[in-house]
């Protein structure tokens, strides 16, 4: 009787060990990093905490200037937590509010003043595509691409568009198949284009404070931008190769959280 019961203990504690392994790895599929955006006007600083709790240490802090954004990777966190608002000061933040949050959080735009809003993953677009369109240049366009994730920042080229026609890129699918960057990552998209016009080339490019990143000018290329070693320090990575070139970029209008497609014409 005791050898059934102990072999009854056994088999149900390696079940449960198998279920815990399966959900917690369902769990990172369907979990992907949360974007914080920084609307405020001003530099905030937010903390992420365990919810309902009494702690003075976070699980993870990050300073966003106005109008910055950045993933939030949870750190293995998939349950409700709690968000901090600090006003940034030299010497000491000034703590603002808090907010309880679903563990499906996608998204958190902290606002002016007190305004705080956030969008459950399941009310986001998990994918999304960007349309490129030539309206009116019989040379055809030449386009290259930056995406910048938490996950590393990359630039692709060339695509050609022709005169009065459009162009899907699928970015989260390529993000998906070529770095095995979740779906429901939203990228800071970025773009670089050029043209012959009559005798002269004309560009689309960024200006001055605008981000400047490695293309190759000859050929097809995908490239990294920076060093990944888990700092959070960027580090370029050498753009001193054959045809190999650093150029402004343009960034692109970001996406809603209800988006599937965005759109630049030329």
């Amino acid at each position: 009787m005791n050898k059934t019961r102990l072999f009854y203990l056994v088999a149900v504690v390696c079940c449960h060990l198998v279920f815990s392994q399966f959900a917690s790895a369902q769990s990172l599929e369907t979990n992907p990093p949360v974007e914080i955006k920084n609307n405020s006007g001003e530099t905030r600083k937010i903390c992420m905490h365990k919810p309902k709790t009494v702690t003075l240490f976070a699980i993870g802090c990050v300073e966003l200037n106005s109008g910055e954004s950045i993933f939030w990777n949870r750190k293995g966190v998939f349950t409700p937590f709690k968000v901090k608002v600090y006003e940034v000061r030299k010497v000491i933040d000034k703590y603002l509010y808090a907010r309880d949050l679903p563990a499906d959080t996608g998204s958190i735009l902290i606002g002016v003043g007190g305004r705080f809003g956030f969008s459950r993953f399941k009310n986001i677009r998990p994918k999304y595509t960007l349309k490129a369109c030539n309206t009116r240049f019989p040379g055809g366009i030449y386009l290259v691409i930056g995406l910048e994730t938490n996950f590393g920042f990359w630039t692709e080229g060339w695509w050609k568009i022709d005169e009065k026609k459009c162009i899907d890129i699928p970015i989260s699918k390529r993000l998906k198949e070529k770095h095995n960057i979740p779906y429901g990552t939203i990228p800071r998209t970025y773009y670089y284009a050029r043209t012959y016009y009559g005798d002269e080339s004309l560009y689309w490019r960024g200006g001055e404070g605008d981000s400047e990143l490695c293309i190759n000018a000859k050929k097809r290329f995908s490239k990294l931008q920076f060093k990944q070693d888990g700092t959070g320090v960027k580090t370029p990575l050498p753009c001193t190769a054959d045809d190999h070139k650093l150029v402004k970029f343009r960034r692109a209008n970001d996406p809603t959280a209800t988006q599937e497609v965005i759109r630049l014409d030329f």
